[in-house]
């Protein structure tokens, strides 16, 4: 074994340049797994450290809408430094009397031992001890300061109350559930009493900072809460739970996406291996005669393979460790800081998948060794290997497909996605593969060709050693993720930069009192003759139960539709179905009934697993009050119109306390003037929904050009992996170019073959590709983001000639080199 690694060590050192296409394709496919795979760990055990920064305290105790019991707060100040935080939505405003801008914000009104972990993040430095210190000060967000153009000491308005401006926040180390995308503003507790919140359309919610001496202090508080069943506890681990879920979501999309690269490179590998074999076969056939069986020269190819790959792994995972610092530009934020640090969990991991990427397509490779025979020295014939498979290599290469697969299953968090990613994938590969068989074999049938360059390409395709399927292979499945992704980016981006805006309305106006919405609406319609506006009654109200047992219990952070179990959600109630909700099944509502009946979101029945006629617990006002489900609705949120995953019956709800929220369209933009609301309505907020899609549409733009950077890697690798296959086609069709230079033909009508075997293989591949891009993208947009899909020409188009040209200058280059071999060499069989 030691002379067989020594040996190995040797033939490395010498044939490394002929195994530079799988160097490369392996260094980038291990390389970009590398950086998603630590670019996870390192924001999931950033956000891990920082939990409690990210909390406010070693737990919260949240008690919703209303005020903490004094005593219990007392005790608990005995025994533990608690900060009281409140936040609610509110608007702000430069001035009372002047037309100028106005923010929807979440305001965040702390007290003195605010922030009890973390610093904030001010300018002048001061400005968070001036809050505390003087009466009716604020401290905005950058963008409101800028925006604004305001300076220190200068004032703005909340709910027509002023408030001096001492500065601007960069960032706060509790991000909250509104201020990491919001704008926010922070003011005192004392401040915030005297704006007399108590809207329901203000969302306020009352939080409990606690940081604990000791563990008896959290039993204590559990303890308690058994008198109070209202009141919820937050720990570290709950903190910023949905930016836990983006990260893993996005970043298991990307590490699909590199095995994807992965398994296509593996094609690459196995192409140049067996180039590699042929190349070294009159060396192999001269070991053979000397006494080396074919079992230790499989072990010198292993472990070259393996050498390579280990030294390719290392190189990869430390570069993406390089990397990962640059990340903390588009994080800033966030609040945390992303530093690199070697894992062997990791490095296992990104290893073990290279390892059995590897071992797939090298067993067929290498095992063709026992096809050259030491007897072909003495013929002095040149023996071509072919991929050798048989039933026990075929067991391995099933054995090592399903571990690698099983890795990536079992770090997956939606199993379903993933599983049915490599379906497809799967499915795809085999239709493309099949596709070439199809065209080789009709390509057959004809028996000839008048014009000498078609024959040649013809003749190139259905050849033994044609590199065809590779090419349809490896083009068809990286063209096809490309396709897929920009129809998905460019569908994604046009519902939100222009179908949804035409279709959404201008505002939604929150905190409308009863007493109040006759005169609002008359007010808005004054300024717009030609508005349209829509009004229903709300009321707060949690899911208690499914069927009598706590649903958080069994339903995980996971689910799709956790979100309507997070907090407190707003139920409206309606005599008729709403016309964008239709009833998908069951019966609207008895009207007569004065019980409790509940219409759900199809999709949150389905995924909480609730049927017609079970029961729903719904906390409303604190009270605890059971219906039953009596229809399902298909609700579609993508026209930001008033949606509720909840709806009840009216005969029940009118008897509860409520208030009103309202959309308005405009005719034209110039009756929107945001300021005189404020002036006019106070206590009423006006959400300008335009604001909200222009920050989605920058986030999805990032998002968008991040996935498409990285999934062009699948198109680059197995660009690499045609340029190694026709490196090999070249090779092996170097005595035919001898031999037709000695005939005297042309490299012209050589070229013009290889232009006619390009367009058959291109418009092959891209008709299928574009078929498949457009089915899946369609899917996509319509099952998962349940948007409106529709086909753009032009980003297909591009997408199309920019491969086909790559790969065109590919085969060109590359077959070029072989055109004009040197003839007395040959002839002397040198």
């Amino acid at each position: 074994m030691i002379n067989q690694f020594s040996y190995a060590l040797r033939d490395l050192s010498r044939s490394y340049k002929k195994l530079f296409s799988i160097i490369v394709t392996l260094f980038i496919s291990l390389f970009i797994l590398s950086l998603i795979i630590n670019l996870e760990t390192g924001l999931k055990k950033e956000l891990q450290n920082n939990a409690k920064v990210l909390l406010g305290g070693d737990f919260e105790v949240d008690t919703r809408t209303k005020q903490i019991d004094q005593n219990f707060l007392n005790e608990l100040k005995d025994k533990s430094t608690v900060s009281s935080t409140i936040e609610f939505s509110t608007m702000l405003t430069g001035s009372l009397t002047d037309d100028t801008n106005a923010f929807f914000i979440r305001l965040k009104a702390v007290d003195d031992q605010y922030p009890l972990y973390g610093k904030v993040f001010s300018k002048p430095e001061n400005a968070m001890q001036r809050l505390q210190s003087e009466d009716n000060t604020i401290v905005v967000n950058r963008k409101i300061y800028e925006t604004l153009n305001l300076k220190v000491n200068d004032t703005v308005y909340v709910k027509q109350a002023p408030f001096k401006v001492v500065g601007y926040v960069e960032t706060v180390p509790d991000l909250g559930r509104a201020l990491l995308f919001g704008d926010f503003a922070i003011v005192s507790n004392r401040a915030f009493e005297k704006l007399n919140v108590t809207s329901i359309g203000s969302f306020v919610n009352y939080e409990y900072k606690v940081k604990a001496p000791n563990k008896d202090v959290l039993e204590f508080v559990y303890e308690k809460l058994k008198q109070f069943p209202t009141y919820k506890i937050r720990l570290p681990e709950n903190a910023a739970n949905n930016l836990k879920r983006l990260i893993s979501n996005f970043s298991e999309f990307l590490s699909l996406v590199s095995i994807s690269a992965m398994l296509i490179a593996g094609i690459g590998i196995s192409n140049t291996l067996i180039s590699f074999i042929n190349q070294k076969n009159t060396s192999i056939a001269i070991m053979k005669s000397i006494g080396f069986k074919s079992q230790n020269i499989k072990q010198i190819f292993y472990i070259e393979i393996l050498l390579l790959l280990f030294l390719i792994t290392s190189l990869a995972y430390v570069m993406s460790l390089l990397i990962i610092p640059q990340a903390n530009h588009f994080i800033t934020n966030l609040g945390i800081s992303l530093e690199s640090q070697f894992s062997f969990v990791n490095y296992g991991l990104i290893l073990m998948t290279g390892f059995l990427v590897v071992v797939i397509f090298c067993i067929p490779t290498i095992s063709s060794i026992e096809q050259i025979k030491a007897t072909s020295l003495f013929r002095n014939v040149f023996q071509l290997t072919r991929f050798q498979f048989g039933a026990k290599n075929i067991i391995l290469i099933l054995f090592s497909l399903i571990i690698l697969l099983g890795i990536f299953l079992l770090r997956s968090d939606k199993l379903y996605y993933t599983t049915t990613y490599f379906v497809f994938f799967f499915i795809f590969c085999g239709v493309f593969y099949l596709l070439s068989k199809t065209i080789i074999y009709v390509l057959k049938q004809f028996k000839t060709f008048h014009s000498l360059p078609l024959r040649f390409a013809v003749r190139n395709i259905i050849q033994d050693r044609s590199i065809f399927p590779i090419t349809v292979l490896s083009l068809g499945i990286g063209a096809t993720l490309l396709l897929t992704l920009t129809l998905v980016g460019t569908n994604f981006k046009r519902e939100l930069e222009k179908s949804i805006p035409e279709i959404a309305p201008d505002f939604f106006y929150v905190s409308i009192q009863k007493d109040v919405k006759d005169n609002f609406i008359s007010y808005l319609s004054k300024q717009d003759p030609n508005l349209k506006y829509e009004t229903v009654p709300i009321a707060p109200a949690s899911v208690a139960k499914i069927n009598g047992v706590d649903p958080l219990t069994y339903i995980k952070p996971s689910n799709d539709s956790f979100w309507v179990l997070e907090r407190d959600r707003r139920i409206s109630w309606s005599n008729t179905p709403p016309e964008d909700n239709p009833i998908v099944e069951g019966q609207w509502f008895d009207l007569q009934s004065d019980q409790l009946q509940i219409s759900l979101d199809a999709k949150v029945a389905r995924n909480f697993g609730v049927n017609l006629n079970d029961q729903l617990t719904l906390k409303i006002y604190g009270r605890e009050m059971t219906g039953v489900v009596t229809s399902l609705r298909k609700v579609d949120y993508r026209d930001l119109s008033i949606n509720f995953a909840m709806i009840i019956n009216p005969k029940f709800a009118n008897q509860l306390p409520h208030e009103y929220i309202a959309t308005a369209k405009f005719s034209d933009k110039k009756y929107i003037n945001e300021a005189k609301l404020v002036q006019n309505f106070p206590n009423i907020s006006g959400i300008k929904v335009a604001t909200y899609l222009g920050k989605i549409t920058d986030l999805v733009n990032k998002i968008f050009m991040a996935v498409v950077i990285i999934s062009s890697v699948v198109v680059i690798v197995g660009l690499m992996v045609i340029a190694s296959a026709v490196i090999v086609q070249a090779r092996l069709g170097i005595y035919q170019n001898l031999i037709f230079k000695i005939l005297g033909l042309r490299s012209g009508k050589l070229i013009q073959a290889n232009l006619i075997e390009f367009l058959i293989t291109y418009f092959s591949i891209f008709m299928i590709a574009g078929l498949f891009g457009i089915f899946t993208s369609e899917f996509v947009i319509q099952t998962i983001f349940r948007l409106g899909w529709q086909l753009e020409f032009m980003p297909v188009f591009n997408v199309l000639v920019i491969i086909g040209a790559l790969t065109l200058f590919l085969i060109l280059v590359n077959t070029y080199r072989f055109l004009k071999p040197s003839v007395y060499p040959m002839v002397r069989n040198e």
